[in-house]
């Protein structure tokens, strides 16, 4: 019964997904949200550090690749997993999630900012799991040139990061857009 439920829900998925995908794909070829994204996407290869930047191009690229392709983060740590070698289940898990999800909210910045957004609302999923830190972002505006604090590194190093672009984030952000003066 699980199995045809899941099987069901991806095949659902793949349905919504293609069509989702299409207009993705011309929206990323845009020639305003286009270059933003790009230059997003290589900010963030940066911060997978428990790759080789090969790999870790890699990931970003197949996350990148995934969202314009429909795919789920499942199929991606498959990849990542059976391509890249060395890699466990569960860290090709936490890759795979954590790279769509920036994908996603660089995706979402890029056009934002291509239309003239300054600013976003952070959200959370609103669970249980959610980081205390994340919590008290929720519902709070922020710039996009200025991620806020929203974790904390090695050593006690603040992260700067919009929501979604931080290992396991599960939130994101909602462009906000301001009337001009007339």
């Amino acid at each position: 019964m699980l199995r045809r439920a899941a099987s069901a829900d991806y095949d659902t998925w793949l349905r919504i997904g293609q069509k989702i995908s299409r207009e993705t794909r011309r929206k990323l070829k845009d020639a305003a949200a286009g270059p933003i994204f790009n230059r997003l996407r290589e900010e963030q290869v940066a911060l997978i550090r428990s790759l080789p930047m090969e790999a870790a191009k890699k990931a970003q690229e197949w996350a990148a690749s995934g969202l314009s392709d429909g795919q789920r983060y499942a199929d991606i740590a498959q990849r990542i997993k059976n391509e890249l070698g060395g890699v466990t289940e569960s860290r090709a898990i936490c890759i795979a999630r954590t790279e769509t999800a920036r994908a996603r909210s660089n995706f979402t910045q890029a056009r934002a900012q291509a239309v003239g957004s300054t600013h976003y609302v952070w959200h959370t999923v609103g669970d249980n799991a959610v980081r205390p830190r994340h919590r008290e972002l929720d519902r709070t505006v922020h710039s996009w040139s200025d991620p806020p604090i929203c974790d904390v590194g090695a050593g006690g190093t603040p992260i700067r990061s919009h929501p979604g672009c931080v290992f396991n984030c599960r939130c994101w952000p909602e462009p906000l857009f301001y009337e001009k003066d007339k």
